[in-house]
């Protein structure tokens, strides 16, 4: 196998999405809704969890739902200005992933290009690789919302390749968190997959990523693995 570019999902792959997700729950609670005994809170923020299933819930529904269901703080609020907070205030949660720019930076090192494809908003995608510099780190960004194309649409590999400049897809891998959005995505546009263990159940019943990994820093032990085979006989020509 010979791997030119790695290209990688954003939201709980580079970035971790639960957990800033979690604490901007709890400023969203401070700011909206009344939950002043822990056991309360605690149910909050469980139920608002639950709600954003993972980020693939469509926001204006999401916050429809949050303000006819939750005791508000003041009866006056609008779902427009809790929609409002959303895109003013999420993207300052922004965590990277353990290991993330230090993973980046020895694949660069070693002459692989480097990529991003993730699925939402422009606008907050990219506020949120910005909140963490994560720019300067990749030599492509593709945003679903940028180009009216979605994962797990194979439309949306190709773009990725073609702006790195990698004529055959099998030189290429796909590393993500969703069986289907990523994994399912990335191989039916000819990549290889690494699917990121932890997030989402696996789902996908005639699929099967072409490796796994519990944590980002495993990535370049597999690429020493690919280089050097573990059969292989030291002096072996």
């Amino acid at each position: 196998m010979f791997i030119e570019a790695i290209i990688f999902d954003l939201d709980n792959t580079l970035i971790h999405r639960k957990q800033a997700f979690a604490a901007y729950t709890e400023r969203f609670i401070e700011r909206f809704i009344v939950a002043e005994e822990p056991a309360s809170r605690a149910a909050v923020v469980e139920r608002i969890r639950l709600a954003d299933r993972d980020g693939y819930r469509d926001k204006k529904e999401l916050y429809t739902e949050l303000h006819a269901n939750l005791k508000l703080k003041n009866p006056d609020t609008t779902v427009q200005e809790m929609l409002g907070f959303w895109y003013g205030e999420f993207h300052k949660f922004t965590v990277l992933m353990d290991g993330a720019k230090e993973v980046l930076s020895e694949l660069r090192s070693r002459g692989l290009k480097l990529g991003i494809i993730t699925n939402g908003s422009l606008r907050a995608q990219q506020a949120k690789i910005d909140r963490v510099m994560l720019r300067d780190y990749v030599d492509s960004i593709i945003v679903s919302g940028g180009v009216n194309i979605e994962k797990p649409n194979p439309r949306i590999f190709e773009l990725a390749l073609n702006e790195l400049d990698i004529a055959e897809p099998s030189h290429a891998c796909y590393v993500g968190d969703h069986p289907t959005n990523d994994i399912r995505g990335a191989q039916s546009a000819g990549l290889h997959t690494i699917w990121l263990e932890g997030f989402m159940t696996w789902s996908e019943t005639d699929i099967a990523p072409d490796h796994q990994i519990e944590s980002l820093r495993e990535i370049t032990g597999w690429l020493d693995h690919l280089s050097y085979p573990s059969n292989m006989e030291e002096g072996a020509s």
